[in-house]
């Protein structure tokens, strides 16, 4: 049981790092997009859109992480006119039906992204480079499995008390 939580704690970790570079970038660019159009009437054409759709990689990895804290939104309304004794077992459920609408999506997202692979669309062009679309969508599916990993985590380690988890 420790292997796992130590593996995620590391997965956490990673999505972190990923996530404090994409904002750190998005923060650079933004300023730096507004400067140049402030100095020179104008920016980067390509800009805006790689902006756009970093934003949706910040969005998703930080549910990502909002459902490994149990941060993320909940169905709480449910809960709280239950009974005490059904609170643990409405929970579970809740975390249930949130694995299982995850991995729906990520299944429905995936499809997506490869039919974005498979058409080949450009995201943007600058000067001779095409930027594929493709590689940005990737994170629908990637953000959909961590989501429902996390969440999945949750729902195995709450049945497991601490105690019961060799050392």
């Amino acid at each position: 049981m420790e292997r796992i939580r130590k593996a995620e704690s590391v997965l956490l970790g990673l999505q972190s790092a990923v996530l404090v570079a994409v904002l750190l970038f998005l923060v650079v660019m933004s300023f730096l997009q507004v400067a140049l159009r402030q100095l020179f009437g104008g920016g980067f054409l390509w800009c805006d859109t790689l902006l756009r759709h970093l934003v949706l990689w910040v969005g998703f990895l930080g549910a990502a992480r909002a459902a490994a804290e149990e941060k993320h939104f909940a169905f709480e309304a449910l809960t709280e006119h239950l009974p005490a004794r059904l609170h643990g077992p409405a929970a579970a459920a809740a975390r249930l039906a949130a694995v299982a609408v995850s991995l729906l999506l990520a299944e429905a997202s995936w499809s997506f992204m490869l039919e974005e692979r498979a058409s080949g669309a450009a995201l943007f062009t600058a000067g001779e480079l095409t930027v594929p679309a493709w590689p940005f969508a990737a994170i629908l599916p990637i953000g959909f499995l961590l989501a429902a990993l996390h969440t999945g985590l949750r729902l195995w380690l709450a049945k497991v008390p601490e105690e019961a988890s060799p050392r």
